[in-house]
């Protein structure tokens, strides 16, 4: 039998730099999933009370020190509902909650905001041209963003 084991509702910023490169974060999966190492922009849970862009705003600082008012994100951009699929045959189910933030050629994180399982679990920090993380054939999460990004970033 098949169990659900949490339902996860996330904000994520999509942080572009002024060549449309995408930021990303290779990161480990909780561990109880088996799954393989993927990459995500940066965000996280939204916490009790909150609201999407104010998880938005917390899960920027924390995970990249970027400090924006509410309005530098401006609206969601994206909606991702995602399952996934444990080894052992459970499952989670979430939704991603994507805002669009562009910073200065140059950005990188500042990692002092970070809990002690981001220090654990992040593998990786880079910028990515779309073409170039295509090419490469590495995860993104969550399945069906790669999809979205291919149209979007050729919009802009």
């Amino acid at each position: 039998m098949t169990v659900l084991v949490k339902h996860r509702e996330a904000a994520r910023v999509l942080l572009l730099d002024p060549e449309n490169r995408i930021f990303l974060m290779k990161t480990h999966w909780d561990p109880g999933t088996g799954q393989p190492p993927r990459w995500l922009t940066p965000g996280g849970g939204i916490d009790a009370g909150e609201t999407t862009l104010q998880a938005a705003v917390r899960e920027l600082r924390e995970e990249t020190g970027l400090v924006v008012a509410p309005e530098a994100l401006g609206q969601v951009i994206h909606v991702q509902d995602f399952r996934i699929d444990w080894v052992n045959g459970d499952y989670e189910t979430g939704v991603h909650h994507f805002y669009q933030l562009k910073v200065a050629e140059g950005f990188m994180p500042d990692k002092s905001g970070w809990t002690n399982s981001e220090h654990r679990d992040v593998l990786e920090l880079r910028w990515w041209q779309l073409d170039d993380f295509i090419k490469s054939e590495q995860r993104l999460g969550p399945t069906g963003l790669l999809e979205f990004l291919k149209n979007h970033l050729s919009a802009t």
